[in-house]
């Protein structure tokens, strides 16, 4: 036991240099994301992000009549809010496989929000959230890409971890850094939020009737026209 102990002990040093360097990577990426992030972006950013953090300190009023459905869907908003913001860090910080992944959860928990409005619960229970049927064509148009990049099903998905070249040498690099594809993670999140607000403003009228919501729509109205204005939403009439 203690030659194992003593093993270990070796290996820890490894382990923190490991941890501090992507650490030390990861705010040098958020620093260049920062700088390239434009203005647009930024105020959506801004707008999404206090919405949320301010709908989801609703929930610390009490509901007055709830049932298994009530209890289930606010499991999966107590989780989307969670993961919303570690979402936000990641891409930042150039982890870009693992915020996608994430992404495609919320799609998933987004879709079963909306399902348990309209199916009986047993339908749903054990089963996976039929996104593509909930969304349609913003479900056909998403899934698969998230999908993609959570399974790593093609190898174009490493491209994605930052490619290094040294020399000879090629390959992704493994400490987070900026990528490009850093701010198309970020219209995917921004897509699925927005979609989450909407239902869960709504959602929110019929839990807390005493809640105004009209400045929080006033809010998401104007963050919806950001994305429009952006591209992060596009207009099927227009496409």
């Amino acid at each position: 036991m203690e030659a194992i102990m003593e093993r270990v002990k070796g290996l820890l040093p490894a382990a923190c240099d490991f941890q501090g360097e992507s650490k030390k990577a990861r705010e040098v990426a958020r620093d260049e994301y920062r700088r390239v992030e434009t203005e647009q972006e930024n105020t959506l950013r801004i707008c999404i992000d206090g919405l949320v953090a301010k709908l989801a300190n609703n929930m610390a009023n009490k509901i007055e009549e709830t049932d298994e459905k009530v209890s289930y869907q606010i499991s999966l908003v107590t989780s989307y809010v969670r993961t919303h913001f570690i979402i936000n860090d990641m891409i930042m910080d150039g982890d870009i496989v693992e915020a996608t992944t994430l992404i495609r959860k919320q799609l998933e928990s987004l879709t079963r929000m909306n399902e348990l409005d309209s199916k009986p619960l047993l339908k749903l229970m054990k089963k996976t959230p039929n996104v593509i049927n909930c969304f349609k064509r913003p479900g056909k148009q998403m899934y698969p890409h998230l999908s993609e990049v959570a399974h790593f099903a093609t190898s174009r998905v490493g491209e994605l971890l930052h490619i290094v070249e040294d020399g000879e040498l090629v390959g992704p690099s493994l400490h987070p850094q900026y990528v490009q594809a850093a701010h198309g993670c970020f219209d995917l999140q921004a897509l699925v939020t927005v979609y989450f607000l909407f239902w869960f403003i709504d959602k929110q009228e019929s839990w807390y009737p005493h809640i105004d919501k009209e400045e929080s729509m006033a809010v998401l109205y104007s963050a919806f026209q950001i994305a429009l204005d952006s591209g992060v939403i596009v207009n099927d009439e227009k496409a």
